[in-house]
């Protein structure tokens, strides 16, 4: 099992420029409790946290700005999408 690097997890969105596509590929992995109170508790996880066994959906690739599905007529063309990650209803 090939294990992803922890600065790989804690990377962050960064704008690849205006009429850039930032291409995403969104994967959802099986967690299970116990692994979910460690995490809570700031521990590290089980090394099997995003292997395959646990893989339950993998979706893209995608642009994360225009929120449209690849496509070689989409990649070609200028993204319309803008990056705003600020919260959405967030009233604190």
């Amino acid at each position: 099992m090939t294990q992803v690097p922890v600065p790989k997890i804690h990377a962050q969105l960064a704008d690849p420029g205006p009429g850039e596509h930032l291409w995403t590929v969104l994967t959802m992995h099986r967690v299970s409790d116990d692994t979910i109170r460690r995490l809570n508790r700031g521990e590290t996880p089980d090394a099997e946290l995003l292997d395959h066994e646990n893989l339950l959906t993998l979706e893209g690739p995608g642009c994360f700005k225009c929120e449209q599905p690849y496509s070689r007529y989409i990649a070609h063309r200028k993204c319309t999408g803008i990056l705003d990650l600020q919260p959405i209803g967030d009233d604190r």
